[in-house]
């Protein structure tokens, strides 16, 4: 009998996995976030290419946004800058700020 509950649990848990689909991994870019000087205050991050608001929690006042890949990337920085960063680009961030939060799209 013990055998049999067993092997019937373990019948139920194969089905429940094997029903359960597999999340499709997220496309994402790479973008660095520079502050000064860039080559020791920065931060990468992988933000999605399919539109999605992305929050970005780190304080570092930014000086320039780098798109290290295909897509249009937008940010928001928490002083009302709004930077727009094509593919392979580095773009300026005027004035200088943190930014809060932004989306890619694949270019």
């Amino acid at each position: 009998m013990k055998t049999f509950a067993i092997s019937a649990a373990l019948t139920l848990l194969a089905g429940l996995v094997s029903a359960a689909p597999a999340p499709a991994p997220a496309s994402c870019v790479q973008v660095t976030f520079q502050g000064a000087p860039p080559d020791v205050a920065f931060y990468t991050r992988c933000i999605p290419t399919n539109g999605s608001l992305t929050t970005l929690n780190d304080p570092l006042s930014i000086s320039h946004i780098v798109v290290n890949g295909h897509a249009n990337c937008y940010f928001f920085g928490v002083d009302g800058s709004f930077t727009a960063v094509g593919p392979f680009q580095t773009v300026d961030v005027g004035p200088p700020q943190t930014q809060v939060s932004g989306y890619c799209l694949s270019a």
